[in-house]
């Protein structure tokens, strides 16, 4: 699953939550100039959905696979309830009303678009939970992810850690085992280039000393 993918599904339902939180605290009904709010009208049933929603996807960052599962059906079946909540509370009770001092015998009730809001973010709750429980098994899991990290480059840096070998030079760069006997040839070659050196330069000490001996006799003869 890709990474947009990932943000949507956890995405709409935070979204839900907060449509459904502020639909909540926004007038609902209202009669002869009093109002009704959300809360009011549902008795708080729609704000613990709210709260419910934002549990399940606190959940996606400890569950695997199959809790995932768990929680898309979690979440399809608090976006029915969402809506089964809107539907149910179209009207409020005469004991709601007097309970704002209003008569329930006055006319006129004027519902606002809110109670839509709300019904729309159930549908779309519940559209979402039905495609995470589908997909729960294509959402990478944290050991998924840290072996990702260890991957291509990562993890070849690695290994050659594991032999012993510089990740930092090149790979153009002479391996160690081919360095090491090119130096020691090396030295073996200087070593076998000495006497010669040594004689190309000038002469020996016992050439000198010969010829100190035979100017000696020359001069004595």
């Amino acid at each position: 699953m890709s990474p947009g993918w990932r943000i949507v599904l956890a995405g709409v339902p935070i979204l839900a939550a907060i449509l459904i939180s502020v639909s909540s605290r926004r007038v609902w009904l209202e009669r002869a100039g009093i109002g009704l709010t959300g809360a009011d009208v549902t008795g708080g049933l729609i704000t613990a959905t709210a709260l419910m929603l934002v549990i399940t996807v606190a959940f996606l960052l400890v569950v695997k696979t199959t809790g995932r599962r768990i929680t898309g059906i979690l979440q399809a079946l608090v976006g029915v309830g969402i809506v089964a909540i809107v539907v149910t509370h179209r009207t409020a009770t005469a004991h709601q009303w007097a309970a704002k001092g209003v008569d329930a015998r006055a006319p006129q009730v004027h519902v606002s678009g809110w109670p839509w809001v709300c019904l729309i973010a159930g549908a779309v709750t519940i559209v979402s939970g039905i495609a995470l429980a589908a997909l729960a098994d294509r959402w990478p899991h944290q050991s998924a992810r840290r072996r990702g990290e260890f991957s291509g480059d990562s993890r070849s840096t690695w290994d050659a850690l594991d032999r012993g070998e510089d990740p930092t030079v090149s790979d153009a760069a002479v391996p160690p085992e081919t360095a090491g006997h090119d130096i020691a040839a090396s030295r073996s070659d200087i070593s076998q280039q000495k006497p010669s050196t040594s004689s190309a330069t000038g002469p020996s000490h016992n050439d000198v000393d010969n010829g100190q001996h035979v100017h000696t006799d020359d001069t004595s003869g």
